[in-house]
C-alpha cells in the first residue's frame, strides 16, 4: 500500500483529503505542522508528500528546499496543494522540486489521479 504524507495546516482540508485517498487504497499520514511533517517525513518515509505552501513557522517552499537537500527525503515526490492559484506561484514551485501542482478546489478525480501518478 503505498503510503501518502500530508502537510496543510487547515484541519478540514486535511480530513478531506485523507478520506479521499483513503477511500482509493492509499495508506495517510497527516500533520497540521511543517517541522512535525518534516519529521513525520524522516520517520515514515512516504511515497509522496501531499504539501501546502501556506503554513505556519516555515513555508511550503520551505519545507519543500528542507525535503530537496535531505539525502533521505530528497527522491520522494512532492506534489503542491494550495489555495494559491497563480502561475507563478505554481512555476516556483515546480523550479524547487515539486512534481505537481494542485489547486484546493480540484475535484477528487484531479487529486486522486495526481496521486496515482507520482506515488
Amino acid at each position: 500500500m503505498k503510503r501518502i504524507l500530508i502537510i496543510d495546516d487547515e484541519p478540514e482540508i486535511l480530513r478531506h483529503v485523507k478520506k479521499r485517498l483513503e477511500a482509493n487504497g492509499f495508506a495517510c499520514t497527516a500533520s497540521l505542522d511543517p517541522v512535525e511533517g518534516l519529521k513525520e517525513a524522516r520517520t515514515e518515509k512516504p511515497n509522496l508528500i501531499l504539501l501546502d505552501l501556506m503554513l505556519p513557522h516555515m513555508s511550503g517552499l520551505g519545507v519543500l528546499g528542507e525535503i530537496k537537500k535531505d539525502p533521505a527525503l530528497a527522491k520522494i515526490p512532492v506534489v503542491i496543494l494550495t489555495a494559491l492559484g497563480d502561475e507563478e506561484v505554481a512555476m516556483s514551485a515546480m523550479d524547487a522540486g515539486a512534481v505537481g501542482f494542485l489547486n484546493k478546489s480540484c475535484s477528487p478525480l484531479e487529486l486522486v489521479t495526481m496521486v496515482q501518478m507520482y506515488a
